[in-house]
């Protein structure tokens, strides 16, 4: 069931539904919300696809300095918002190759040590925090009549703790937001295989192959980093943007009338 959530794209990964999760009498509307990897390679055959799905805004939470480069290849139908959530890709590039390299070849678990620092910062860090409450304030802005996309590089951290909060925020439960996260490995398994026989052409050791995996997968113990912190700084999901990402609960009471449903709607 959970799995025939993917939209199947030929030139993008993890694209795929929010909806249909239950909360209690009511489930989360069908093409309203979409979560995904990059856009930047989309052919028009799947840019048509989106088109047809419903999809009138797209939101890219990638910084600057990824998408000027490789910007979203989306109809001009299509309004894209830029939300970075950090000022660069600091999952992994804040460093240079060199330096990254090292760290990640000198133990198998440095790169798992980053990705729980990302975490960290993705949940205490100011930037977050303002690109947060713009992101929830757009949806709630834009919802009501509009099939909105939010998406990041890869589609798993930026995204997968967005994903995380809107339907916390929804009243989503946590076993649901934690198979919604951990679907990613699925979705982006041939990436990762990518990877792993890249880091093997070019002659890297295993401890730097782990680190590869660990960055280009998620993680329980990464969703376990945020919803601690969540949890234990803040009482919550709804507390957290509330308090600390400022949101005001009129905003939440909006989202939850734009993108709840009733089962038999």
């Amino acid at each position: 069931m959970l799995t025939q959530r993917v939209i199947p794209l030929a030139s993008a990964l993890n694209v795929r539904e929010l909806g249909g999760y239950s909360v209690g009498h009511l489930r989360v509307r069908d093409h309203r919300l979409l979560r995904s990897g990059s856009l930047a390679h989309l052919t028009p055959a799947d840019q048509q696809r989106l088109v047809d799905y419903g999809v009138s805004t797209v939101i890219d939470t990638r910084s600057r300095a990824e998408w000027q480069p490789a910007p979203d290849q989306l109809p001009s139908t299509i309004r894209v918002c830029h939300l970075p959530l950090f000022d660069d890709d600091e999952t992994e590039s804040t460093q240079t190759i060199q330096q990254l390299n090292a760290y990640y070849s000198a133990d198998a678990n440095n790169g798992r040590r980053r990705m729980l620092r990302v975490y960290r910062r993705l949940v205490l860090q100011q930037q977050p925090r303002r690109a947060y409450r713009r992101f929830f304030e757009l949806l709630a802005t834009v919802g009501a009549d509009n099939t909105v996309l939010f998406h990041c590089t890869s589609g798993k951290d930026r995204t997968g703790l967005c994903a995380l909060l809107l339907l916390g925020a929804l009243g989503v439960s946590t076993q649901q937001l934690k198979q919604d996260y951990l679907l990613t490995n699925q979705f982006c398994l041939p990436r990762i295989v990518q990877r792993v026989r890249e880091s093997q052409r070019q002659g890297m050791n295993a401890n730097f192959q782990s680190s590869i995996i660990d960055l280009s997968t998620v993680s329980l113990d990464y969703f376990d980093q945020a919803m601690t912190l969540i949890n234990g700084e803040f009482g919550g999901i709804k507390p957290y943007l509330v308090d600390f990402v400022g949101l005001s609960p009129s905003v939440i009471q909006r989202l939850q009338r734009i993108y709840l449903t009733s089962d038999l709607a």
